[in-house]
């Protein structure tokens, strides 16, 4: 595969993203509040948390900084300087990942607030400020349609087409709106009523949701299937499953691309980062074309760099596709220091 094709939707632009309090990327500020670090632009800086943050953001009262919303709220309500290390803040987040490669920048503020109308705003103004400063499309993830409908509504119409996440059976009508805006858009397996079960199941729900999209007016070449990655610490199959899902997508459906969140299959596992590189690997493999990734922890560069005949890619791809069953050999590696 030539790797510089391959689609990167960026993944961190998230209000879910945490760093913990008195972790490696904090620091205890001269006023002795607590600081997000980060460089931007050779200068070491620091986001602050403000003064009763745990009332805006309860995660921070369990040692959590949601640092994405974090900066969000210092651009838009701080004062002088904080007001700008928001704004830096978010530009570095972006910066980094343009750098690294990434095709769309994936924007989620739906932790931000659980009211819908300030989901909006806040969506609004953050696609706004990324489109004055970046020609990257943006792809605008939320689980709300009034929010995804504020997000696209301000995307930039002269960097190429913004990208929807996502549309699924559970909510068909988010199709309609992909077909508004003339989007991207990722199209995913769930079913009506929850995730699928196994590889019929992804490609039967994938059937069914096509058909709808191409309804509303949306070309299968706009269309970026998800069969829906699934963590192998909760079902050793899981990654087959995606894996089979997508070789059979693949032939079912050419003129769609392939996509997912390939970074889920890993949760719960020890060394994260070779596991997802190694299945974003074999993806590309079964005719995945993209991938919802962090390109500064894996580019897809590094990925395709990848020596497929090391010891540490066998024993990754062993769990990975169901042959070390429960991860026992891969698990034993890692704690003998043998994964690298």
């Amino acid at each position: 595969m030539d790797w510089r094709r391959f689609i990167v939707v960026g993944e961190n632009i998230h209000c879910t993203r945490v760093v913990k309090k008195e972790g490696t990327r904090t620091a205890v500020l001269a006023d002795g509040r607590v600081g997000v670090t980060f460089k931007y632009k050779g200068r070491d800086l620091a986001l602050p948390v403000p003064a009763g943050w745990e009332s805006v953001s309860p995660a921070y009262g369990q040692g959590n900084i949601k640092h994405a919303a974090l900066a969000i709220w210092q651009a838009l309500n701080g004062a002088g300087d904080e007001r700008r290390l928001g704004e830096d803040y978010l530009c570095w987040m972006a910066e980094r990942q343009v750098k690294a490669g990434a095709h769309f920048l994936d924007v989620n503020v739906d932790e931000y607030s659980n009211e819908a109308a300030v989901a909006e705003k806040i969506m609004g103004y953050v696609v706004e400020f990324l489109g004055k400063r970046f020609t990257t499309p943006l792809s605008i993830d939320s689980s709300n349609p009034r929010v995804l409908r504020a997000g696209l509504s301000r995307c930039r119409k002269d960097v190429g087409r913004p990208m929807l996440n996502s549309v699924s059976l559970e909510r068909v009508e988010v199709a309609e709106i992909a077909a508004e805006f003339g989007a991207e858009a990722i199209v995913n397996a769930a079913g009506k009523s929850g995730m699928p079960a196994d590889t019929a199941e992804r490609l039967a729900n994938l059937t069914q949701i096509i058909a709808i999209m191409e309804k509303a007016g949306v070309p299968q070449s706009r269309m970026h299937l998800d069969p829906l990655v699934l963590p192998i610490s909760t079902d050793p199959m899981n990654g087959q499953h995606f894996l089979e899902a997508t070789r059979q997508a693949h032939a079912a459906f050419p003129a769609a691309h392939l996509n997912g969140g390939l970074s889920n299959i890993s949760f719960g596992m020890p060394n994260r980062k070779l596991l997802n590189m190694v299945f974003a690997w074999l993806c590309a493999e079964a005719g995945t074309d993209g991938g919802i990734i962090d390109p500064v922890a894996m580019s897809a560069q590094a990925i395709g760099e990848l020596d497929s005949g090391s010891e540490p890619f066998r024993l990754a791809k062993a769990v990975l596709t169901g042959e070390d069953m429960f991860g026992m050999e891969y698990i034993t590696a890692h704690r003998e220091g043998k994964l690298g």
